[in-house]
């Protein structure tokens, strides 16, 4: 099965992905011209005198020469027509080559470009906003992955890149430039010579990327150019040995229509040397998503890369500026002003009145009885996807915060960042049985309800370890919520006993299945 042969390899690293995204995402999910079609739709929306054909065959379909051919032609055109009144006005004092018009032109047109707004690729989407991976490189321009990834902290071109420190956590890397600055498109033959000519910088400045992470390709083929020439400059910095080791990290995703979602070993030429790569084929993304959504980190990505980007100043300098502050509260880690550096790992016991992170399972399952007036939505979303243990009461929180529909489950493509695949698939398949006890009491069931018709009748006639386990066999229209809340309420103190702890939690997590899930009650 895939996601078990993609998460079995993954678990091989101690570090989360990259993912290395082409022109294929942007087509998938904007409606992205190819780059040969973009140049032929602005040849026409521009326009120029010639048709694109004639481009095209005076460059030899060489396409950044296509761009130059145009831009050439289009400078005198922009600087003179009505027509781009207006784009003059907006950016002629930033124009500085002859090619600035047409990128100008190009970054207008993408911007207003949209998501695909159909059923499957906007859960696809939804999947998609949930990885957990350490940062993104992309030779795009347009703004698809800033709005999935908004909390990444972005750098244009290779310019940024190479005179930035950079901490290879919550970063994207627009290695081609970006819509937002149209200067920094790698564009025309002009653009992709002096690209080259740089080669040999960002391939050691992502060196460290490829040798650390498992890098996972999405969106091109295994013959784009610009990848052939990324890795190709990274063999160069490398002994065959070291080559061989990259043979796990590499991970190109192939789409084929109508295919299932598989893993395997294959090879990539470059020049003389083969590299040893996995290869992922697909016909649909989300297999991918859910795999990497549910390998789920223990701090939001933005602390993250605040905590390492902190560590490496204050181990840098002997006048650091940031404080070091600890705590578990999530809205410090989240919001700190005053604190620059917040770190708190392993001290939940300690902190545990200050912060949502910070709740004991003691406290969550009193609160199901006693009703403290916690926030549902943060204990929603940054509480219960971090439980791990069997038994835990979530549908009151889940109920109040209105994430679940009308079949009384949270969406299978539902948003919420904090909701991976796993986390939901484990909520929606709680059912009745689900609290049954074992089989040796199990077993009587037929009999239990044959002799009580309610659970009062049960908690009159029965010992306090008989009402624990007797209780789930009952048919739930048996059981008087009130009655039970009412039993659950005078014995909160078995809580944390250590002979009736276990059968009086699993108690809680049945009452708040049937008042908050089944009953619809708030």
């Amino acid at each position: 099965m895939f996601n078990e042969d993609f998460e079995k390899h993954l678990a091989k690293f101690t570090t989360s992905p990259f993912i290395f995204v082409g022109s294929g995402m942007s087509r998938r999910y904007i409606h992205a011209e190819t780059w040969y079609s973009l140049l032929e739709k602005m040849s026409k929306e521009i326009g120029l005198t010639k048709p694109f054909e004639y481009y095209v065959s005076n460059s030899n379909n060489d396409l950044p020469k296509v761009a130059s051919l145009m831009a050439e032609e289009f400078n005198s055109i922009w600087w003179t027509n009505s027509k781009y009144a207006e784009s003059r006005l907006a950016y002629s004092k930033k124009a500085k080559k002859s090619d600035s018009p047409l990128k100008f032109e190009i970054c207008k047109y993408l911007e207003n470009k949209e998501k695909n707004t159909s059923a499957e690729l906007n859960s696809e989407l939804n999947l998609f906003k949930k990885i957990n991976i350490d940062g993104i490189i992309t030779t795009n321009w347009d703004l698809l992955l800033e709005s999935i990834f908004p909390e990444f902290t972005r750098y244009v071109g290779q310019e940024e890149l190479i005179f930035s420190e950079t901490y290879s956590v919550g970063e994207l890397y627009k290695i081609h430039g970006c819509v937002s600055n149209p200067e920094s498109l790698t564009l025309t033959d002009a653009d992709y010579l002096e690209f080259h000519n740089r080669n040999a910088y960002l391939a050691a400045k992502l060196l460290t990327i490829f040798v650390e992470h498992p890098v996972i390709f999405m969106g091109y083929s295994l013959d784009d150019s610009n990848v052939q020439e990324i890795l190709k400059s990274i063999i160069k910095c490398l002994t065959k040995d070291k080559i061989e080791k990259l043979k796990d990290r590499l991970i190109f995703c192939q789409w084929k229509e109508n295919v299932e979602t598989q893993i395997s070993d294959s090879t990539l030429f470059i020049t003389d040397t083969i590299i040893p790569i996995k290869l992922i084929t697909l016909s649909k993304y989300s297999d991918v998503f859910t795999v990497l959504a549910n390998n789920k980190k223990r701090l939001p990505i933005k602390v993250l890369r605040q905590m390492k980007g902190m560590i490496y100043e204050f181990v840098k300098t002997s006048n650091p500026k940031s404080k070091v502050y600890v705590s578990d509260n999530l809205d410090d880690l989240e919001d700190g002003k005053d604190v620059e550096f917040v770190y708190g790992v392993g001290l939940k016991d300690k902190f545990s009145e200050v912060g949502i992170v910070g709740i004991t399972s003691r406290d969550h399952f009193r609160d199901i009885i006693l009703d403290n007036k916690w926030d549902s939505d943060k204990i929603s979303r940054l509480l219960l996807p971090t439980l791990t243990n069997k038994y835990f009461p979530p549908f009151k929180y889940l109920r109040k915060a209105g994430y679940l529909n009308d079949e009384n489950q949270i969406e299978s493509d539902s948003s919420v960042k904090e909701f991976t695949p796993a986390f939901i698939e484990k909520i929606n398949r709680i059912n009745f049985e689900t609290f049954e006890p074992q089989a040796t009491y199990k077993a009587k069931k037929e009999e239990v309800n044959e002799k009580y018709s309610t659970f009062k009748e049960l908690r009159e006639d029965c010992g306090f370890l008989h009402i624990l386990v007797y209780t789930p066999l009952l048919e739930p229209s048996k059981i008087d919520l009130s009655d039970l809340y009412s039993f659950l309420k005078s014995n909160l103190d078995k809580l944390v006993d250590a002979k009736y702890g276990t059968h009086y939690r699993k108690l809680i997590c049945l009452f708040d299945f049937l008042k908050y899930k089944i009953s619809n009650k708030n």
